[in-house]
């Protein structure tokens, strides 16, 4: 199945690269408007109850097991280009179906609101995950090794000079149509259609740049035994598990307590409305935005791995905030989403990792095992949260006490997980990494594969 990049001049790569940054952009946008807490806000509202939230933050990670299949239909679409942009048509389209669920919010029922919201959001997920596969195996040719990551953190500097005032105004427009509709239900949720619907034609418009952009690889047309042979690659390359092992835990972690910092914490314990956490979300991103240029330049110099661990440990002590903030003193939460900023090297490493990891040919099928896994496990731990909050806070309606039990519970049980990842990802091998000892000597002993 060996089948060589196209060469580029340097000329159009840089085009190309440079239309990459505005599909960043608007992409970034858009789904700033369409997914996450306005989201999350909207199900509630729609009367989702704790495990039903988590089923819908979950139903995007299912979808994201489908991935596996990605690398077929990849080889069959014959570009990665073709398959990248027919599926994020097709997943953008579904998103308009988002406004629809909220303008019908006083005409159905709850079970059917949320039955809709699960089934738009899988089905949208699903044809995204597909054609971020197909993106990130199209890139890897297009951008060269040497400056990925810095490539990367510009991208993701574009990407949050985007977001951030679109997240703002979306949020606390929101908020302001809530609050002044709040006493006529068919009315109300009108607030969330009108920026919901605004991502949705956000996301379509970010295909335009990449049409702009150049196929780099044809795949022939495999047998389906070389298919699987592929898809199965990069679950028997040793190289590559303690790779699969990090992302696996990490999205454990992540999942086990996503329901309550992201809905119950600061929406019932902390009284937080859309604005506030809209707020701290820039403040978050603009922390990314300041450090995405260091941590591109270090993760090319240093290696990916250093970096990864280095940002995992913040990661991992953001959940002290949640930790302690009362209502009276709710503004520590800040604290946890100065810390999020370290995500940032997650958002440049862990694709660059994968890409340096696999083989060229094979690179669908390699991105794809590792989106694959994480977001398997992703969905069962907030699933398994889900139902550990339910469970814990007891009979609805609960006293402010009983929610409060269980979310420190779920809150210390992801602070415990996310601790344990730092280690996973001190393992990682990585071709030509620096030690924390050579890091701090400044002096290098060689290449990793040496080493190891």
């Amino acid at each position: 199945m060996q089948h060589d990049a196209t060469p580029m001049r340097p000329g159009q790569r840089r085009r190309a690269l440079a239309w990459g940054h505005v599909n960043g952009a608007l992409w970034a946008a858009g789904t700033a408007l369409t997914s996450g807490t306005i989201v999350l806000y909207l199900a509630r509202d729609l009367g989702a109850t704790g495990l039903s939230v988590s089923l819908m933050l979950a139903a995007p990670n299912v979808a994201g097991l489908l991935r596996l299949g990605a690398p077929a239909v990849i080889y069959w679409s014959g570009t990665a280009r073709r398959c990248c942009l027919q599926m994020y048509l097709a997943s953008y389209l579904l998103v308009l179906g988002l406004p629809v669920v909220a303008l019908a919010g006083p005409q159905w029922s709850s079970p059917q609101l949320i039955a809709a919201l699960v089934g738009v959001a899988f089905a949208h997920q699903l044809l995204e995950y597909l054609g971020t596969v197909a993106q990130w195996s199209w890139w890897g040719d297009l951008v060269p090794l040497p400056v990925r990551g810095r490539y990367f953190a510009r991208r993701q500097r574009f990407q949050l000079a985007a977001s951030a005032p679109v997240l703002l105004a979306g949020s606390y427009f929101a908020d302001s149509w809530y609050y002044h509709y709040r006493d006529q239900p068919e009315m109300k949720l009108v607030g969330y259609a009108i920026p919901i619907g605004l991502g949705a034609l956000l996301l379509l418009c970010s295909l335009l740049p990449l049409l702009k952009m150049p196929a780099t690889r044809a795949y022939p047309r495999p047998q389906t035994r070389l298919v699987g042979s592929a898809i199965l690659a990069p679950f028997v390359d040793r190289r590559f598990w303690p790779l699969m092992i990090f992302r696996g835990w990490f999205s454990l972690a992540n999942g086990i307590s996503q329901l309550v910092q992201n809905v119950i914490y600061p929406k019932e314990i902390l009284g937080f409305g859309l604005g506030p956490l809209a707020v701290m979300r820039v403040g978050m991103q603009t922390g990314q935005f300041a450090a995405s240029r260091s941590v591109g330049k270090l993760s090319d110099y240093y290696g990916n791995r250093p970096v990864l661990v280095a940002a995992q440990v913040c990661v991992s002590a953001s959940l002290l905030f949640f930790i302690v903030a009362r209502p009276e003193t709710r503004w520590l939460m800040a604290g946890a989403w100065v810390l999020y900023s370290a995500y940032v090297a997650h958002n440049i490493c862990l694709p660059n990792l994968v890409l340096k990891l696999s083989p060229d040919v094979e690179r669908p099928a390699y991105v794809a095992a590792a989106e694959s896994a994480g977001s398997l496990l992703h969905a069962t731990a907030t699933v398994v949260g889900g139902g550990l909050f339910d469970y814990l806070r007891g009979p609805r309606p609960a006293p402010a006490a009983d929610v409060y039990r269980a979310s420190l519970i779920l809150l210390v049980l992801g602070l415990a997980m996310r601790s344990f990842a730092v280690v996973l990802a001190a393992a990682i091998r990585e071709p030509g990494a620096w030690t924390w000892r050579e890091i701090l000597t400044g002096r290098p002993s060689g290449l990793e594969e040496a080493r190891d």
